[in-house]
């Protein structure tokens, strides 16, 4: 039993942990860090749910962080119903829930006759069968491996069917129409994991609100491919989808603009406070000298 302890107390300490205060509803992870990752080079990011939005879903780009951030908020909240400091800043809440359910990854099976879409689909209807208002739902490419209409169609009903029930969730995908449904829905809300245009890297940063691009075209012609092909395939997709993506890109600009803008008006008000000291410290300065000039007086 002191073993168990003193090996929690090394871990937090390995680990830069905090204590997070315990809430009944919601958890609001700041700077929040996966837990294996090595802290030196790992983006902490902000994650909330189920105060503002009982729904998160995250899109972006391939190797962005979305299966990452999952697994994060997954494991940060079994740690603590471990009883184990998490990885995050002061000031994070967390609540503790009865049941983790959880599809992630590829449960292919020649020996069972599965396929991608059918393993992902026998784990979820385990889940819905599950979940209730004391669960934590996390589901990774909802609605992926079979025809983009229907599997968009049928994780916009397995989610609403896991918010009838009363469940936390968070999920990825690359679905258009599961952005706009987040866009559309009060109590969910998109996340995306940013994606660097310029240098076409992701940059693991997590942005709660804003709905993300994949950015299939940019990334496959930074691979290498024939711009032609990748022109082709852009003249394939329809009006609506680039209207969309369109949309999303104006949203992505203005989102940087307003970072740059609070950015700079950070370093100013910054620079203000510093005159401000400055200026109350002469003043200091000279009252004094006046008061020992009215002395000598």
């Amino acid at each position: 039993w002191l073993d168990a302890i003193f090996a929690r107390g090394r871990l937090s300490l390995n680990m830069e942990a905090a204590q997070p205060r315990l809430s009944d509803r919601y958890l609001r992870l700041r700077k929040a860090r996966h837990p294996l990752l090595d802290r030196k080079k790992a983006v902490a990011n902000d994650l909330e749910l189920g105060d503002r939005f009982d729904t998160l879903m995250i899109t972006g780009p391939n190797t962005g962080g979305k299966t990452v951030t999952l697994k994060t908020l997954g494991l940060l909240t079994a740690m603590v119903g471990c009883g184990l400091l998490i990885p995050v800043s002061d000031g994070s809440k967390l609540a503790l829930y009865r049941q983790i359910l959880v599809d992630i990854g590829d449960e292919q099976s020649i020996a069972q006759n599965l396929s991608t879409f059918s393993s992902h689909m026998v784990n979820i209807i385990d889940i819905m069968g599950k979940a209730d208002k004391d669960s934590l739902v996390l589901i990774d490419e909802l609605g992926a491996g079979t025809d983009p209409i229907e599997g968009a169609a049928l994780a916009v009903s397995v989610i609403e069917y896991l918010r009838q029930k009363g469940a936390h969730i968070a999920a990825t995908t690359h679905y258009a129409e599961l952005k706009a449904y987040a866009l559309d829905t009060p109590g969910v809300s998109n996340g995306c994991c940013e994606f660097d245009v310029e240098t076409l890297r992701p940059t693991y940063r997590l942005l709660i609100g804003v709905p993300g691009r994949s950015n299939a075209f940019a990334i496959t012609e930074h691979l290498g491919m024939d711009p032609a092909v990748v022109r082709a395939a852009k003249e394939i997709v329809g009006s609506e989808n680039r209207q969309f993506e369109s949309v999303l890109e104006n949203l992505e600009s203005a989102r940087k603009a307003l970072d740059e803008e609070r950015a700079a008006a950070t370093k100013e008000r910054q620079e203000a406070e510093r005159l401000a000291a400055k200026a109350r410290e002469e003043k200091s300065k000279i009252d004094t000298l006046r008061d020992r000039e009215l002395d000598k007086a």
